[in-house]
């Protein structure tokens, strides 16, 4: 039995046409098989080169997909080193000194500001001079002449009766001042303190 040079059906001897393509039969037989031989073999090669060729452009791709894969995962799990561990750590200490620093700064101006409040009101020259002991920053922006009063101020609490016209003149008008004749002028360790520092403060002016 032969084959068609064209398709490669079977052919009978009786058939002058293939009964597939109706490829006119070769009258030379022996041709026939080594010419379809031929055509068989080139299209194998083909087949085989296109398979080639997409067996090696997914292995190309998948290699590539490894490729990046691994760096993104490598560039995720670098291991931090100890100089940037320690630059970190720097940077974190810096950070919480300035907040420190900052806290300090701000709670040290409420006190002052707080200090500066208890010592002076309207209607005291320092409201506190008979039980906190003062410093020379607390008295350093009063004048002679308000120096001179709050240094008063600590009797009249007492309810002392002044001598001086203008002194009494003035604590008369204070609320909380209540003459006591029979007080006899004695102070605290505190009131003692703060007159002290007052005088001195008054005789520099």
């Amino acid at each position: 039995m032969d084959l068609c040079t064209n398709c490669g059906g079977k052919l009978y001897e009786s058939n002058k046409f293939c009964i597939n393509c109706g490829t006119r039969v070769a009258t030379d037989n022996d041709n026939i098989p080594s010419t379809l031989r031929t055509r068989m073999e080139i299209k194998n090669n083909r087949l085989k080169k296109k398979r080639l060729l997409v067996g090696v452009g997914l292995i190309t791709g998948l290699l590539l997909i490894i490729s990046v894969t691994s760096i993104i995962v490598t560039g995720f799990n670098k291991p931090v080193t100890k100089s940037n561990l320690a630059a970190s750590k720097t940077i974190d200490q810096s950070k919480d000194k300035a907040v420190e620093d900052k806290d300090h700064s701000s709670q040290k101006q409420q006190s002052t500001e707080e200090k500066g409040a208890n010592l002076s009101s309207p209607d005291y020259i320092l409201s506190l001079s008979d039980k906190q002991a003062m410093g020379e920053e607390d008295i350093a922006n009063l004048t002679k002449q308000q120096l001179r009063l709050a240094r008063n101020e600590i009797y009249a609490r007492h309810g002392y009766v002044f001598k001086s016209q203008d002194l009494q003149e003035f604590f008369s008008t204070k609320s909380w001042y209540h003459q006591d004749p029979s007080y006899d002028g004695s102070l605290n360790e505190i009131e003692k303190g703060n007159i002290a520092i007052l005088k001195a403060r008054e005789d520099s002016l």
